[in-house]
């Protein structure tokens, strides 16, 4: 069964079903979810993605497939399958809807191509495509490699603006770290991998929270200096409240 509304396609095929953008003329079949379905045309991701993320290409583009990996205690007994609760209740349905609705407001997030889920018995795995960001780095990276010269102000205030935004469009990032944002070549911070993300009335606690889990991200990856770029983008992020 496939139901359309707007540009969202939903196929059910037996005990697996997908999500995929109409505008992206990617194949509604479960194979693209599997990175060898793309042959050469798929690479690892080398930062980040708890190895289960690779850049792929095909017919309608260049895009990042993530599958959906446990973190934390729990991954060493269960890597990837989650308790059934219906289609729409799925990490990734959830993620490909709250994305959509985010590119929608023209918050910087990459567009969602698609994204997939199979059940076996009470559990089910899941697939998520979104587009590739030409020419971005995550932001550990950038930091690392930046002349300890150099003023970090423009970068932090790239940084704090996109959280603001997403903030002010009242949307949580459940793990916002220093790979979670990317930076590309205008200086321009993009917010990726909205899992377990949600739309919620974003408190002062709430936002703070986001920011804390940041901060202790980038003092993680990069001690002194993360801590130091952190309290830059702290700065601006209340100039703009």
């Amino acid at each position: 069964m496939t139901d359309t509304f707007g540009q969202v396609v939903r196929v059910n095929a037996g005990k697996s079903g997908m999500l995929y953008d109409s505008a992206f003329a990617i194949e509604p079949d479960m194979r693209v979810f599997d990175p060898v379905f793309y042959a050469d045309r798929a690479r690892p991701v080398s930062a980040g993605g708890r190895n289960a993320a690779w850049f792929v290409h095909d017919r309608w583009g260049s895009g990042v497939l993530r599958k959906y990996r446990r973190g934390g205690l729990v991954a060493r007994i269960n890597k990837s399958h989650y308790v059934w609760n219906g289609a729409e209740n799925t990490r990734s349905f959830a993620e490909f809807r709250l994305l959509q609705s985010m590119h929608v407001q023209g918050l910087p997030v990459p567009k969602v191509v698609a994204a997939s889920y199979t059940r076996s018995w009470c559990f089910y795995q899941a697939a998520l495509i979104t587009e590739t960001l030409p020419g971005t780095r995550p932001l550990a990276s950038v930091l690392k490699d930046m002349p300890a010269t150099a003023d970090p102000g423009a970068l932090a205030k790239a940084c704090a603006n996109s959280i603001y935004l997403m903030h002010k469009a009242n949307v949580w990032h459940a793990d916002l770290n220093a790979f979670n944002i990317l930076v590309d070549g205008n200086n321009k911070a993009w917010l990726i991998d909205f899992d377990k993300g949600r739309q919620l009335v974003m408190t002062d606690s709430l936002c703070e929270a986001n920011l804390n889990r940041l901060k202790r991200s980038l003092e993680k990856v990069l001690q002194q200096q993360g801590l130091a770029f952190w309290e830059h983008l702290h700065r601006f992020y209340i100039k703009n409240q």
